[in-house]
């Protein structure tokens, strides 16, 4: 929820990309399982928590506009 409330915090004042499907985010399973992925990998005690998860943002619009064809839809595993 925090990642979610944060990307929306984020696109209202403008920063960053914004180019995540923010209607439908919460359900994004494959967006939320890389933002869960990055979060893991970029995690520091020494580094404050929203510090962390506007990187870990950051990174995520970068994939997917780094990868174009990447569809969040049709690439979740049911």
């Amino acid at each position: 929820m925090d990642f979610i409330s944060r990307c929306r915090e984020r696109k209202k004042e403008e920063i960053g990309l914004c180019n995540l499907p923010y209607q439908t985010l919460s359900e994004e399973k494959k967006l939320l399982d890389l933002a869960y992925e990055l979060y893991n990998d970029m995690e520091d005690s020494n580094t404050a928590y929203n510090v962390t998860l506007d990187l870990v943002i950051d990174e995520t619009w970068k994939y997917i506009k780094d990868n174009p064809c990447w569809n969040m839809e049709s690439e979740v595993d049911e």
